[in-house]
């Protein structure tokens, strides 16, 4: 997705400890996340700010932070990654003024499934005046063994796959999506599986992932890495975009 202003302000790896849905045990239970903030400008917004060497015309973040953190606190326990971050984006937004074409909110956390190491994330774009956000959720890191290859030895052990998934939800769309359920159905039924291509196993991922999230999406994103398949190279890696249909 192509941000609407090459202009763009951006408060990166702010640090939250809160409590994010349930984990494996459906305990919850407060743990350290990540949010990033991302201000996409109208053109001029920069400039002015840039021309009079006055950061009154820009973002007002100086006091964004202490004020994210206190909303953060106050609304715990979070349901999901995802109203995190729409309680965050109403926090933002009353920083940026008229300077914002476009916010952009991403929460990233790392108990969002027991076997996604590089964690979970929940994005969340809102243009300025709008009631209406894009919202993507992510999986990343997700270790996968499945049987893969053309030759016997390969079809007898199970091969390292690393796959990332994108979600992105329908418009308007308001309840609350098990990811980790949709992810779980993922793994087990790829790792019952047998392939000879990375291209089928990629293939056939993308429809188990379409059919379980069609009432809450309108496309997924899949890609998988299969570590040193190619003999000088580190990673083969597949990647597929596909509607969400069930």
């Amino acid at each position: 997705m192509q941000p609407p202003s090459p202009d763009i302000i951006s408060i990166e790896g702010l640090p939250v400890h809160t409590e994010i849905g349930l984990d494996v045990f459906g305990r919850s239970l407060p743990h350290p996340h990540m949010l990033a903030i991302h201000f996409h400008l109208h053109p001029t917004s920069l400039l002015l700010a840039a021309a009079t060497d006055d950061s009154r015309f820009s973002i007002r973040y100086w006091d964004l932070e202490s004020e994210v953190l206190e909303r953060v606190n106050e609304g715990a326990p979070w349901t999901s990654g995802r109203t995190l971050a729409r309680a965050v984006t109403g926090v933002a937004f009353k920083h940026a003024g008229d300077a914002v074409k476009e916010l952009r909110v991403v929460v990233e956390t790392q108990n969002g499934h027991p076997r996604a190491t590089g964690g979970m994330r929940w994005e969340l774009t809102t243009p300025h005046g709008a009631h209406t956000q894009e919202v993507v959720a992510s999986a990343h890191g997700l270790e996968l063994g499945a049987l893969l290859g053309g030759v016997d030895q390969e079809q007898r052990v199970k091969q390292r796959i690393v796959m990332d998934l994108w979600f992105v939800e329908k418009a308007r769309h308001s309840s609350e999506v098990d990811y980790t359920a949709i992810v779980n159905r993922i793994v087990e039924e790829t790792e019952a599986s047998g392939y000879r291509t990375l291209e089928r196993l990629v293939h056939e991922a993308a429809q188990i992932a379409s059919s379980a999230s069609a009432e809450h999406c309108r496309e997924i994103i899949i890609r998988a890495r299969r570590p040193a398949a190619v003999r000088l190279a580190d990673t083969l890696a597949v990647q597929l975009t596909r509607p969400c249909n069930p």
